[in-house]
């Protein structure tokens, strides 16, 4: 497993000095966030260049838009995502990685606090799998893979559990469309994250790391060293990356939390 760490909280003003700072800080990959609307083919290009001249991995794309917060609720709002989703994994394929697919992300009202979380009516989940096949064509047309996260309850109501987007994964039936676990929203919505990683063997394709804070990890409680013992029992091997809150020091405290999370891929060896 390798470690890795957003773009966005990388210092620097460039996108060669923030791989080249994170080189030096002690990372081995990057994650690239890049906004949709300001992913021109000129931006892309940029990244693409600066990736091959770096000696950073790339482990994922997240491209977030608009439509991330559009109500799935008619034909029209799952065509306004399908554009954004597919370009998302066109800036995959291009810069040689897999892509977030979000069909939402939005703060839920009303907060689902004591009752069930709120879950998809049945047009919604018409939409959201037609949706789905669509992402998955356009995905094995680019030879690239689409990542679902399962994101906690009060950000999303569409999948909220690992169990969750493995049975999407499974209905959709393509090996194109895969997961992206964070031990954030795991920290929230699964009862034993070891146990809720050992169950996924061969749906998760990329890793992110925030405490159950959303802090650095080492910030918070999360038994990073457990999940990481069972993300080698499912022989994951790709890449981890800081996906949290920018701390007030970056160059500090993005150092210290490598050598952590170091130790805690060492220490997960004897578990």
């Amino acid at each position: 497993m390798k470690i890795a760490c957003s773009t966005f909280m990388a210092p620097g003003n460039t996108i060669r000095e923030k791989l080249a700072n994170l080189e030096r800080l002690g990372y081995e990959g990057v994650e690239v966030r890049l906004l949709l609307q300001e992913a021109t083919p000129e931006v892309v290009a940029e990244y693409e260049e600066a990736l091959a001249a770096s000696s950073l991995g790339i482990g994922a794309v997240i491209a977030p838009g608009p439509a991330y917060a559009l109500s799935f609720d008619s034909e029209e709002s799952k065509e306004i995502k399908l554009e954004g989703a597919k370009r998302a994994l066109e800036i995959g394929a291009q810069l040689g990685a897999a892509s977030f697919i979000t069909p939402e992300y939005s703060p839920q009202s009303p907060l689902p606090l004591w009752y069930p979380a709120k879950r998809l009516s049945p047009r919604e989940e018409e939409l959201f799998y037609s949706f789905m096949a669509e992402v998955a064509e356009h995905a094995e047309k680019l030879a690239t893979t689409a990542l679902l996260e399962p994101i906690n309850r009060y950000e999303t109501h569409f999948y909220y559990s690992i169990a969750d987007v493995m049975a999407v994964c499974d209905r959709v039936g393509s090996p194109r469309i895969r997961m992206v676990i964070d031990f954030f929203h795991m920290n929230i919505e699964e009862a034993d994250i070891p146990r809720s990683i050992e169950s996924a063997a061969g749906y998760v394709q990329h890793v992110q790391l925030g405490d159950n804070n959303r802090e650095l990890p080492g910030k918070g409680q999360t038994d990073f060293r457990a999940g990481f013992a069972a993300l080698r029992k499912i022989g994951y091997d790709g890449y981890m990356a800081l996906e949290c809150r920018l701390p007030a020091d970056p160059e500090q405290e993005l150092a210290a939390c490598a050598r952590y999370l170091r130790r805690c891929l060492e220490e997960s060896l004897a578990l």
